[in-house]
């Protein structure tokens, strides 16, 4: 039996987002926002002040800046040090291909997605890839490589 999905319908955000993420205060210490990452496996944090969304940080964001030589390596470092100065906000019913060229042309590795001007979930490039890697099952044939 074959698999079926409708190759006519661009699937929307919120069809891969993750759903309401996990998120840190923007005056939380870098330290916070690693041990939420580590405990939630997660490498994006949406960043709120006072419960409002601002911004996002990324595991890699804390890398830059904390690796060896780097000239914030010995101070204390809060969210808002390290956090993106410009995030990449959509609605939760944008087409998914709308965002594909955004992240390819950008090379932003996440999205916040909202819905009615409040964060309803993200979006990063891992999850893009999974999704795109199902599709992409669901709609193709297995090759048989088997010699006759």
């Amino acid at each position: 039996m074959s698999k079926q999905r409708d190759i006519h319908h661009m699937p929307t955000l919120a069809a891969l987002m993750t759903p309401f993420p996990y998120h840190i205060e923007l005056d939380a210490t870098i330290e916070e926002a690693q041990a939420l990452m580590s405990e939630h496996g997660v490498h994006h944090l949406p960043v709120t002040r006072d419960g409002d969304l601002e911004t996002i940080i990324s595991q890699s964001d804390i890398e830059r800046a904390t690796s060896p030589g780097h000239r914030l390596e010995e101070q204390q470092l809060y969210v808002r040090d390290l956090c993106a100065r410009r995030p990449y906000f959509a609605d939760m019913h944008d087409p998914l291909d709308k965002i594909l060229l955004a992240m390819a042309d950008t090379g932003i590795g996440s999205v916040l997605v909202m819905r009615e001007g409040e964060l309803a979930g993200i979006i990063t490039i891992t999850d893009v890839l999974r999704f795109c890697s199902k599709y992409l099952n669901e709609v193709t044939q297995p090759v048989d490589d088997s010699v006759a």
